[in-house]
């Protein structure tokens, strides 16, 4: 408005992209472990634990075997980050992103049935019942998988939003590899064939999820960006405020 003093816009701190870089990492790292838990919990448990020389029938059935902290930990790590993950956007992706890290979460609190005899049942298997505690794991488990396909839409939504969108595809087919992957595990768990299909099931949606999110990490530009110099002062310095005479 005329008659109003200009107002200098400070320039941001110079060590804000450090903030960006950080959170761009963490993504990348969440797809990395989804793409790394899968196979480190297969090949890792006969390897150190002189476990089954074949493949359990699912991922959840290295809760029992010497991996177990692998696959609890891996699975809080990817819940924890889905819930606080645009925490405060109040949005559509915020919220099914929250629900989707809440079902990991339960997921590795509420372990699938137990193996057979001689293995001690958990606290909550004891204190709930096998059967409880395995219907909610299920149950877990199908949310989890099962939000994640929305989750990678919206990325392939922001990329069409972009002048050049190179990975809409990807994160579309992504998605589209993680119906499949659950498809297969249902179809498996529910009429008993083709062996391993629930652990290859769950394989393929876990490692679509994986890739869509490493894919949506690895902003190189942000990633691996020099320091930013701040902007430069102005060479002419601001008009003062005018004074208004009193009375």
């Amino acid at each position: 408005m005329r008659g109003m003093p200009e107002v200098a816009v400070e320039p941001r701190p110079d060590n804000e992209p450090r903030y960006v870089r950080s959170y761009v990492f963490t993504r990348f790292a969440i797809g990395l472990l989804g793409v790394l838990l899968p196979p480190a919990l297969v090949l890792l448990e006969p390897a150190l634990f002189d476990g089954l020389p074949a493949p359990r029938g699912s991922l959840s059935a290295y809760y029992y075997s010497g991996v177990r902290e692998l696959f609890v930990g891996g699975l809080w790590a990817i819940g924890v980050f889905l819930v606080v993950y645009k925490f405060l956007d109040f949005s559509w992706e915020s919220l099914l992103s929250s629900l989707a890290g809440l079902a990991a979460v339960l997921v590795a609190v509420f372990p699938t049935e137990l193996p057979g005899e001689g293995v001690t049942p958990t606290p909550f298997q004891v204190k709930l019942g096998e059967s409880t505690v395995t219907a909610i794991h299920y149950a877990s488990a199908v949310a989890f998988i099962a939000l994640l396909v929305p989750i990678v839409l919206f990325f392939a939504r922001d990329e069409g939003k972009r002048e050049h969108r190179p990975w809409q595809g990807f994160h579309t087919v992504s998605a589209a590899f993680i119906v499949f992957g659950a498809a297969l595990a249902a179809f498996a768990g529910i009429t008993g064939g083709p062996d391993k299909g629930v652990l290859f099931g769950e394989w393929i949606a876990i490692w679509a999820f994986g890739a869509s999110w490493l894919a949506k990490g690895a902003e190189r530009k942000v990633l691996f960006r020099g320091r930013v110099a701040p902007s430069a002062v102005p060479a002419d310095p601001p008009p003062e405020t005018p004074t208004v005479p009193h009375g």
